[in-house]
């Protein structure tokens, strides 16, 4: 946050000083008293969990200035010396004011990023393209709502030279809510898919959702996705900016490679399913990639991630060892090594399991899909999978749509938990009963008790297997993998 005195901080928050000095300034801000710094806001935001009122006397010991509070009860007379409390209606939408404000200020590139999938990645493969080059703020963890975007906004200093804002949202109008907010320069989407279908219905209303991020661009501005994107012709529709795409081709033909800014050839897969890959600039030029992320998907995300730092100057070489050298996030795409059974030898878990849809589903079977095995010989590869949350009236097709997929991405065994996956299951046995789908289904097994799982899972696994975990965030998958590794063990 830049240096702001409490007389401006309440100006811009319609809010009133009722105690301390108005010139104290305060030049970062926290909704967490054990993050509140030296000379720093902290905004007592009254959350699902705890209600930051009850920690402003721990904030000022630890050096904040400046406190900005909805309710009276605290004593903020016996800190006057140290602190300047602001009295507002609503803290929440103080901050929103007060990054506004900041906004109002910043001159440096905006990106904000949205998609049904892979904002988290992208917002990382960006973060790493550019911040060799650039001084770089981006959103932290998941910190992409209507507190978050914020948040993250009243984190940059003088200096900062590029922003990077992943925004999410669960209905129609929050993107604009958003975009309100931060005012991006430039806008990415990643895909279109069926996250938070059930609150909007249709992939119809995801993509107008969605597209609001786009509709906020002025015709000077850039915006950023995949050529082949569900929905493409709609975003282009609303579209006032220029449009930067993206593509992966089949197969590479230097005379007939796709008109977008940047194309991409897929080389292969190591055996961690990472992928290399042989990417061409509109220009001309061909480089080399090897990406620590794994799957197909993610060279979609990294391409994107080059195509803005292209624009933004960044030498693509320079550009593409700073994406290469982006590792996966926790819970997206981590390895571990099963070493809590005794008899099994060189198997490893895929652990992917912060949230899941359709689209990220089938992403991270189709990496299971090209990983090695390190045992090829007795090894399988193994999928245990947790339902897929608010996908409404579509939740018995997408479910046992991803079970089939498995059967066609040759996965050797599918554990599920829970009980639309269950359901799913039941209906594609009474199928196999009456002679349909008699190909590619792989072997199911379905639980809805996560002990009975792990201990099938643990049972049956053999040697040199991969596993991978996904599911949704709320059907807490990672127990598998505390299950089956020791607790905090690193990456592979």
């Amino acid at each position: 946050m830049f240096n702001f005195t409490a007389e401006c901080i309440a100006k811009v928050c319609s809010g009133k000083i009722i105690a301390g000095s108005p010139k104290r300034a305060a030049q970062s801000c926290s909704i967490d008293s054990r993050q509140a710094e030296q000379d720093g806001l902290f905004a007592a935001f009254v959350g699902k969990q705890s209600d930051g009122h009850d920690y402003i006397a721990s904030a000022v010991d630890r050096g904040a200035s400046v406190i900005l509070a909805s309710k009276v009860g605290s004593d903020f007379g016996s800190f006057s010396d140290r602190a300047t409390s602001i009295l507002v209606d609503d803290v929440l939408i103080a901050l929103q004011d007060l990054a506004k404000y900041q906004r109002s200020l910043i001159s440096c590139p905006v990106i904000g990023i949205t998609g049904s999938s892979g904002k988290t990645s992208t917002k990382e493969l960006l973060k790493g393209a550019l911040e060799s080059s650039l001084k770089v703020i981006a959103t932290e963890g998941n910190y992409n709502n209507e507190l978050g975007v914020p948040l993250t906004l009243l984190r940059v200093r003088q200096g900062t030279e590029a922003v990077i804002l992943e925004m999410g949202m669960r209905g129609l109008g929050q993107i604009t809510e958003l975009t309100d907010i931060a005012r991006p320069t430039m806008s990415i989407i990643t895909t279109i898919g069926d996250a938070h279908i059930e609150m909007l219905g249709s992939r119809e209303n995801i993509a107008r959702a969605k597209g609001e991020i786009f509709e906020a661009l002025s015709e000077d501005q850039l915006a950023f996705m995949p050529a082949r994107v569900e929905f493409g012709d709609y975003l282009r529709s609303v579209c006032k900016a220029s449009l930067v795409t993206v593509a992966i081709e089949d197969s590479y033909d230097a005379a007939h490679m796709s008109q977008s800014a940047i194309s991409a050839y897929i080389k292969g897969f190591d055996a961690q399913g990472n992928a290399t890959v042989l990417v061409v600039f509109s220009m001309g030029d061909e480089l080399e990639m090897k990406l620590a992320i794994p799957g197909e998907h993610s060279v979609q995300n990294a391409l994107l991630a080059l195509a803005v730092a292209k624009i933004l100057g960044i030498e693509s070489a320079v550009a593409i060892k700073g994406v290469e050298g982006v590792q996966p996030t926790d819970m997206r795409m981590q390895r571990a090594k099963v070493n809590t059974l005794i008899d099994i030898q060189d198997s490893d878990i895929l652990v992917d399991c912060y949230n899941a849809n359709p689209e990220s589903t089938a992403a991270s079977l189709k990496t299971l899909a090209v990983s090695d095995l390190g045992n090829p010989s007795t090894g399988k590869r193994i999928a245990v999978l947790g339902d897929m949350l608010e996908m409404g009236d579509h939740s018995a097709k997408v479910h046992k749509d991803i079970l089939l997929l498995s059967g066609l991405l040759n996965i050797d065994v599918v554990y599920t938990f829970g009980q639309a996956y269950t359901d799913a299951t039941q209906d594609i046995l009474r199928e196999l009963s009456t002679g349909l789908n008699t190909e590619n289904i792989p072997e199911l097994r379905s639980f809805t008790d996560m002990k009975l799982l792990i201990r099938s899972l643990s049972s049956e696994l053999t040697s040199g297997s991969l596993i991978l975990i996904k599911g949704s965030r709320s059907m807490q998958m990672e127990r598998i993998r505390e299950a089956l590794s020791v607790e905090g063990d690193n990456p592979c």
